[in-house]
């Protein structure tokens, strides 16, 4: 199952042009599910790719981790907040 989420996860990453998380490993892997869950669900919702362009500039292991319970919508609108 971690090896089908690891593809996934690459897959997505290659897709939306995501670079790679920055924090702790364990932090990165977290990170890295969190992100991955959103991006499958902008992709379920058929989101622009235009509305997720701040979002996928979010390269802070961190940040995803802090913003994991946020919505879709919100984590889109607080990914354009400096």
């Amino acid at each position: 199952m971690e090896d089908y989420l690891n593809n996934l996860a690459s897959e997505i990453e290659t897709g939306y042009n995501i670079p790679e998380l920055k924090g702790t490993e364990a932090q990165i892997k977290w990170a890295r599910n969190i992100r991955i869950k959103f991006f499958n669900e902008a992709y379920d919702k058929q989101t622009n790719t235009e509305t997720l362009l701040p979002l996928q500039k979010k390269a802070s292991a961190s940040w995803w981790i802090n913003n994991k319970d946020l919505t879709l919508e919100e984590i889109i609108a607080k990914s354009t907040q400096n």
